[in-house]
C-alpha cells in the first residue's frame, strides 16, 4: 500500500470519528461508538419483587378470609345453640306454668269441696247423707291434709298393710270395734276405704251415716291402689 492510499484511508477514519462525535454532542440519542453489553436486571428484579409481593398479599387475603368464615361458623352454631336453650327454657317453664296451673285449679276444686261439706249442717234428722266416692288424686291430698282414713277390711287384711295411720273399723265385725266410734267427732271428716273391687267401705260408710256422722268420703281404689301409687304405708 503507497502512502498516498494509507493517507486517504486515515484521513477517512479519523473524518468518520469527528462526525460521530459532534452528532453524539448534538442529539439527545446519541449512537454507541463502542458496543456495549453490560448486563441489567435492575427491571426484572423490581418485577419479581412485586410479584412476590402480590403473592405474599394473596395468601394473606386466603388466611383472612379462611379465619372470616371460620368465625362466622363459630358465632352460627353459638347462637343457634344459644337459641336452641332460650326455647328449651321457655319450654320448661311453660310445662311447669301448666303443671302449677293444674294443681292450684285441683287444689281450689278440692278446697272448694271440702268448704261446702264443712259448711251443711244436719238441719234435718229425715235428712240422709250420701258419702262421697273420690278417687286416689283426692284421697293423697286428705291424706296430705291429715284428714282421718278408716280401714274397713278384717283386722288380719289391715296388719298386712294399710295406709299410714289409718284406724282399722272392720265392717264385718263392727259392733266388737263399735267403741272406736266414740273417738271421732259426728261432724269430723272421714275417708273410709278397703280392697280394690271391695264394698264394705261403702257399707260402712253407710252404718257410720246411720250413726250421725255427717262428713264421709269413700277412697274407691283402696288399699291396692295406694299401695301401687307407692305411698306413704305401715
Amino acid at each position: 500500500m503507497n502512502k498516498k492510499i494509507f493517507f486517504q484511508i486515515s484521513v477517512i477514519v479519523l473524518l468518520s470519528v469527528l462526525i460521530g462525535i459532534l452528532y453524539n454532542n448534538s442529539t439527545t440519542a446519541p449512537l454507541p461508538l463502542i458496543s456495549e453489553r453490560t448486563e441489567n436486571f435492575s427491571q426484572s428484579d423490581s418485577l419479581m419483587i412485586a410479584i412476590m409481593r402480590q403473592d405474599s398479599i394473596l395468601r394473606t387475603a386466603d388466611s383472612l378470609k379462611l379465619l372470616s368464615l371460620k368465625s362466622e361458623d363459630s358465632l352460627r352454631l353459638i347462637n343457634e345453640q344459644r337459641i336452641k336453650d332460650s326455647l328449651d327454657r321457655t319450654s320448661k317453664l311453660d310445662s311447669l306454668k301448666r303443671v302449677s296451673d293444674s294443681l292450684k285449679t285441683l287444689k281450689k276444686r278440692i278446697e272448694d269441696s271440702l268448704k261446702a261439706v264443712n259448711q251443711n249442717k244436719d238441719t234435718s234428722k229425715t235428712n240422709v247423707v250420701k258419702p262421697i266416692d273420690i278417687k286416689l288424686d283426692f284421697a293423697k291430698l286428705m291424706f296430705d291434709k291429715k284428714y282421718t282414713f278408716v280401714d274397713a277390711r278384717d283386722e288380719k287384711d289391715y296388719n298386712e298393710g294399710h295406709i299410714q295411720g289409718a284406724v282399722n273399723i272392720p265392717y264385718h265385725n263392727l259392733e266388737q270395734y263399735k267403741s272406736r266410734l266414740n273417738q271421732f267427732s259426728k261432724n269430723q271428716v272421714l275417708v273410709l276405704y278397703c280392697s280394690a273391687g271391695c264394698d264394705v267401705s261403702v257399707d260402712l260408710a253407710y252404718a257410720f251415716v246411720k250413726e250421725g256422722f255427717t262428713k264421709l268420703y269413700v277412697f274407691r281404689g283402696g288399699w291396692d291402689e295406694w299401695k301401687n301409687s307407692g305411698y306413704p304405708a305401715n
